[in-house]
């Protein structure tokens, strides 16, 4: 005979299940002949590229339709499609070769196009054409084909600029050199479609590709120079700036009256203009930084020095001109440094290691009053920097130890997680007077002085997001907020590009 409390648990069964299920179930939507809402998908962004041996994201640029341009080098075989739905490889020829590889604004994979000889190949910058291709700047060696056509080659390493089409082909590229290493740094498009490109070059080198000439013989180590080529790559004019040490263009930028600015490095006493009318700079101790000014022409109009007596460097790209024509540099120094490339001093002190320096001037190379610097113990580097309407500017780079990323009164302060020489990345935001808006670590655990996680590239597409790109080492968190969205570098250096809010510097997806 059934006890009570089985007769109670009989009882209350079909309540409980009425009970259950009328919890479970949703309220019935009549069928309105709709389809279906989609399965939620995965966020192709943030990104990784890369193989188990070194891959570097070194420059990005957006065009008008918000698709987004990454020129990087890499090794071996890698796929630069990031989603399930396809794989496209790439295998490097020498070394490592450089990859310009184009996505849709939600990271989507369109296309990549590879060049490279047989040692190692690099690409400095990217920019982006209005008419949705893209120029890319840097360095090739012996063997590099652009759609089947040779390179010339003149030795060692040489300058490099190249075209690709909106459809991922190369429409031309060009080589020029010496024996010695020859680099290109920074190109700007102008308005009428000629592209400049700046950087080092060594021996005597023809800055004409085609039957003309254009022959520079550097006065030293290395020199400057500033070359001028066509939308189709036809050379237009050349000039050149350097002493008898170490010298190099780093960054251009354009004037609204259409005149040239370039800032980089020189070492003892540089020539600058004519031999007619000639300026000269003498640097300070180690390595100065410059920035001239030249008009349409190419011909000088002005140049200031400015450093310390260590290294003072501008980096690759570290310029920015704004439509009041005002000057923005960045780069890094050592010890005490002074920006004010005139009489008045305006001096930064590095903490240790090299630190990060930003500076502003005006149009006619006057100190403008803006002079900040950041760092901690270690070394720190900016390889990034983008400026938006507003006037905010974004730097990317690397750092070490613990730093007070907020160059004014105030402390906010990082803790790289690499040790024993590694590196974390960072994405900075300051105002226009150069305080503290936010910073985004991207950091590893990880150790080795070989393993430099860089944030390297920044771009702004005027959709109020900012594109960073760079390299990282191990499993290394996307996310600046307590989630985590974490990349996975699959041996050596990988690829990474993410997009974040410029405003509050939360990460996209």
């Amino acid at each position: 005979m059934p006890t009570p409390t089985r007769l109670l648990g009989r009882a209350l069964r079909p309540a409980l299940a009425l009970l259950l299920l009328g919890a479970c179930r949703a309220p019935f939507v009549p069928n309105d002949g709709g389809t279906p809402p989609p399965p939620p998908t995965t966020p192709l962004l943030p990104f990784r590229i890369g193989s188990s041996g070194p891959d570097f994201a070194r420059s990005v640029a957006t065009d008008a339709s918000g698709n987004v341009f990454v020129a990087g080098y890499f090794a071996g075989t890698v796929d630069f499609d990031q989603s399930a739905a396809g794989a496209t490889g790439r295998t490097a020829i020498g070394p490592y070769d450089i990859s310009i590889a184009k996505y849709a604004s939600d990271g989507t994979f369109q296309w990549v196009y590879a060049i490279g000889g047989t040692d190692a190949d690099v690409p400095s910058t990217i920019k982006a054409a209005s008419d949705g291709s893209a120029y890319v700047a840097g360095y090739v060696t012996a063997g590099a084909l652009c759609s089947g056509n040779v390179i010339p080659n003149a030795g060692d390493h040489d300058v490099f600029l190249m075209h690709v089409s909106a459809a991922g082909l190369c429409e031309w590229a060009i080589g020029v050199g010496s024996s010695g290493p020859d680099e290109a740094h920074d190109l700007l498009i102008e308005p009428d479609g000629d592209v400049d490109i700046t950087g080092s070059f060594s021996g005597t080198v023809d800055f004409d590709p085609g039957p003309g000439t254009g022959i520079l013989i550097s006065r030293g180590s290395t020199d400057g120079f500033v070359a001028r080529y066509s939308a189709s790559g036809t050379f237009k004019s050349v000039v050149q700036f350097g002493g008898t040490g170490d010298d190099a263009g780093n960054a251009l930028a354009l004037t609204t009256e259409g005149d040239v600015v370039v800032a980089g490095t020189f070492n003892g006493t540089a020539t600058f203009g004519s031999s007619l009318a000639p300026q000269l700079l003498m640097s300070q101790g180690g390595l100065d930084y410059f920035v001239a000014r030249f008009a349409p022409t190419l011909g000088l109009e002005w140049a200031i020095r400015a450093g310390g007596t260590s290294d003072d460097v501008v980096s690759t790209g570290g310029l920015l001109v704004d439509a009041a024509d005002n000057i923005y540099v960045t780069g890094t120094f050592s010890g005490t440094a002074d920006v004010s490339g005139g009489t008045s001093p305006a001096l930064v002190v590095s903490q240790g290691g090299t630190d990060v320096f930003l500076a502003k001037y005006t149009g006619g190379g006057t100190f403008a009053g803006l002079a900040r610097a950041f760092g901690g113990s270690g070394n720190e580097g900016v390889s990034g920097f983008a400026r938006d309407a507003g006037g905010n500017l974004y730097l990317s780079g690397w750092f070490q130890n613990t730093v007070d990323f907020d160059p004014g009164s105030t402390n906010t302060q990082l803790t790289a997680l690499g040790s024993g020489g590694a590196s974390d990345g960072y994405l900075l935001s300051l105002n226009s007077n150069g305080d503290l808006r936010w910073v985004n670590p991207f950091s590893a655990v990880i150790a080795g002085s070989t393993n430099f996680t860089i944030a390297s590239g920044v771009a702004l597409p005027g959709d109020g997001n900012l594109w960073v790109v760079g390299r990282f080492f191990g499993l290394m968190d996307m996310d600046p907020s307590t989630a985590a969205v974490d990349l996975q570098s699959l041996g050596d250096a990988d690829q990474f590009v993410a997009k974040y809010d410029a405003t509050t510097g939360a990460i996209v997806r």
